[in-house]
């Protein structure tokens, strides 16, 4: 027969192995460190640090159950609840049994139990109602009462009636008659709807609260009822097609913005702050091909280092990481996937630094995960098509989230910058609710209907005689990192325009390409051949390409031509390089070659640099950052199954004695305070950790047991709700 639980630890004691699980899943703090047995897992679970956590996850209806259980006596019952709440007991029920889930309550519905740590998380005053008098008044004394006062003690009444209920007055504690009595707060005391709580301190009687709340409105807890269900997300619908297609089309759009911004950081790096964000400058330059939008580009860094795209292999510069060439080479699809779910999962908030310093560390939130995960589920539950505003999205977390307005960021802040990201990512379109959205709320695959919506990559463009070529749709991943090194990239979007320049055509030749070469790769990609001023513009940049030669000598140049080398002799810009001709058609110079081919280019010419032996040198190997790791997995990332089996086989190695019901070990203790017996007590500390005493117990009373340690003659006290087994000292192995 299973008798009752007397504690916290026996009614965990009592949970199955999927209870258990319930448990660890909703509460995961609890799995590390991974408890050796149900004693130490109620150990943890009671610390304030734990408890604060697993209150913070409630929702306002099961916070507002816990509150009235802290302003209840302990072994209180579902009635009381039902009216302090002014709801039917079914709608209380739910509420504590998720309580129960938590371990933050334990015992049967007509016996509840908070567990002390919760009670003493809602302060001295919960809800703001004083703790009970010792001689409370009845309902007819308070009515009495408040006629013999008049209205004058309204207004010290209102003050207090909603809490705190304490107030400040000098010699509150004196004694008053009523007929001595003379100002509202005398008369208050002298008829005991007030009571001193020290030399200066009045107090509102608790029954007297709750009497004047309950003919004000049948919600007792206070000044605002909370409803037991979350309010209905509804509004406005738009055209599930029209949705369908706005949403994808964002999505294809946010994908080749990722991809175009890390081609322009494998171009031209970029240097980290030291704090690792990208400079206001750097951001604003970046700016400039995304329609000059700061926000947007920081976001699209942001996502690109939460989807392990970019990141640094130095810690000083920004460049693609080895996992962008294997994503940009992946379907549409995939594509967009890896994005949203790595901007689902980010614990940091991309918009808190996206128009400053983008990547920055500071950014980082331990609540952004969940928060943005509460925003995307409560927009799941709406209609595809429903337009929602952020109004209705900060009522519905703070009711589905109130303990998310605690913690750092303002709740209404961080809806604002979610909802723009979710347009911006395709999971809302023209204001309403995408099926992109239930996607990935839901953590599945996308569905093929919407994976064929995103565009085929084309392996083609469109050449034109003045010097563009257009996409009309995404490119190949091959072609358009080879079209963007041999042209710049003019527009974003579906239809991309690509301008050919001499710089341009020169990074080709930089990266070793021959011009025969480049003339073939375009023949072979352009539906429409190559033009004739393409072609004479890649012959004339072949011509003049390595005409002049950089070496290091420090550095020296090869001039064939008498006049460029007498022209760039006498250039003003040229002078800082401190040229000296050696030999016909050879100059040297102090500086380093880099600096040589800078200035060369600045005045217009076209050197070529070279190796220690006369070869050409071409551009060196792409750099890469490592491959992305996950940085931000929580500790507790075991799963909850395998905890519960650990924590379930861990107890059953337990000896008999520490697993002896409670009551059995209590008896023992109160036998041994008659007998004086040493008894082995094993308990939790109060951080958390096991230990093991022996003890002679003085006296068991009040929750709480008073022992002599015989070692050192140290009084101890244990709470019994800590204690985990008692046996004789002389049982010991």
């Amino acid at each position: 027969m299973v008798t009752a639980p007397r504690t916290l630890t026996e009614a965990v004691r009592l949970l199955d192995q999927d209870q258990l699980i319930e448990l660890l899943r909703l509460r995961p703090d609890l799995r590390y460190p991974l408890p050796r047995h149900i004693a130490e897992l109620v150990g943890q679970a009671t610390t304030s640090t734990s408890i604060a956590r697993a209150l913070d996850g409630l929702n306002a209806w099961q916070a507002a159950v816990a509150e009235a259980l802290a302003v209840l006596g302990d072994g209180t019952d579902i009635d009381e609840i039902s009216y302090l709440l002014g709801n039917p007991a079914s709608a209380i029920t739910p509420a504590v049994a998720a309580l129960r889930h938590r371990a933050l309550l334990w015992g049967s519905d007509d016996d509840l139990h908070l567990v002390r740590a919760v009670r003493d998380h809602f302060g001295n005053y919960p809800a703001g109602l004083a703790p009970v008098s010792p001689h409370p008044l009845t309902d007819r004394q308070i009515d009495a009462a408040l006629r013999a006062c008049g209205d004058q003690v309204r207004p010290v009444l209102d003050r207090l009636l909603w809490g705190p209920p304490t107030g400040t007055v000098r010699n509150a504690d004196r004694p008053i008659s009523t007929d001595a009595a003379r100002t509202p707060v005398e008369l208050l005391l002298a008829h005991r709807l007030l009571r001193p709580l020290d030399r200066d301190t009045v107090m509102l009687s608790r029954e007297v609260a709750l009497l004047l709340r309950g003919r004000e409105s049948s919600w007792l807890l206070g000044r605002e009822p909370v409803p037991p269900q979350p309010p209905e997300l509804t509004g406005p619908g738009r055209t599930r097609t029209v949705i369908r297609l706005a949403a994808v089309g964002a999505a294809n759009e946010i994908v080749h913005d990722v991809e175009l911004i890390i081609a322009e950081l494998d171009l031209d790096p970029r240097r980290l702050l030291r704090d690792g964000g990208l400079s206001t400058r750097d951001v604003q330059q970046l700016a400039r091909d995304f329609d000059g939008r700061l926000p947007y580009t920081g976001f699209l860094l942001e996502i690109a280092a939460a989807a392990g795209l970019v990141g640094s292999q130095d810690k000083i510069t920004l460049v693609p990481t080895v996992d962008y060439d294997r994503w940009v080479g992946q379907p549409g699809p995939l594509r967009w996937l890896r994005l949203a779910r790595a901007w689902l999962g980010a614990d940091r908030y991309f918009s808190a630094a996206a128009e400053t310093h983008p990547l920055r560390a500071d950014a980082h939130a331990a609540r952004a995960v969940d928060n943005r995960k509460l925003i995307i589920e409560m927009a799941a539950g709406a209609a595809i098509g429903t337009v929602l505003n952020t109004d209705q999205l900060r009522t519905a977390a703070g009711w589905h989230r109130p303990g998310a307005a605690r913690h750092g960021h303002r709740l209404d802040e961080v809806i604002d910058w979610t909802w723009q990201e979710a347009g911006w990512l395709g999971l809302v379109a023209l204001g309403g609710v995408s099926e992109l959205l239930g996607v990935l709320a839901d953590g599945r695959e996308l569905p093929a209907e919407l994976a064929r919506l995103f565009p085929e990559p084309l392996d083609h463009v469109i050449i034109q005689s003045d010097l563009t070529a257009v996409a009309q749709g995404p490119l190949e991943a091959a072609v358009s990192s080879s079209l963007r090194l041999l042209a710049d990239q003019e527009s974003r979007g579906g239809g991309a325009v690509y301008r050919f320049s001499q710089k341009s055509i020169r990074r080709g030749f930089d990266a070793g390409w021959a011009g025969a070469e480049i003339g073939d790769w375009l023949q072979r990609h352009s539906s429409t051949g190559v033009p004739q001023p393409l072609r004479y513009l890649i012959d004339d940049v072949a011509r003049q390409y390595g005409a002049i030669r950089v070496g290091a000598a420090t550095s020296y140049l090869r001039v064939e031509d008498p006049a460029q080398q007498a022209a760039i002799l006498s250039h003003p810009q040229a002078a800082r390089l401190q040229l000296r001709s050696i030999a016909p058609g050879v100059l040297v110079s102090p500086a380093d070659p880099d600096e040589v081919v800078t200035v060369l280019q600045d005045i217009g010419l076209k050197p070529a640099a070279e190796d220690a032996r006369g070869q050409l040198l071409t551009t060196g190997p792409r750099r890469r950052a490592p491959a992305h790791t996950e940085a931000g997995t929580q500790a507790w990332s075991v799963a909850a199954e395998e905890a519960a089996a650990a924590i379930l086989a861990a107890e059953q190695r337990l000896p008999a004695a520490a697993r002896m019901p409670l009551e059995d070990g209590i008896a023992l203790l109160a036998e041994a305070v008659g007998t004086r017996a040493l008894v082995r007590v094993s308990y939790v500390d109060p951080n958390g950790t096991p230990a093991t005493r022996e003890l002679q117990p003085v006296e068991v009373a009040a929750g709480s047991v008073r022992a002599v340690d015989p070692a050192n003659s140290e009084i101890v006290s244990l709470p019994i709700s800590r204690i985990s087994g008692v046996s004789l000292a002389a049982d010991r192995a």
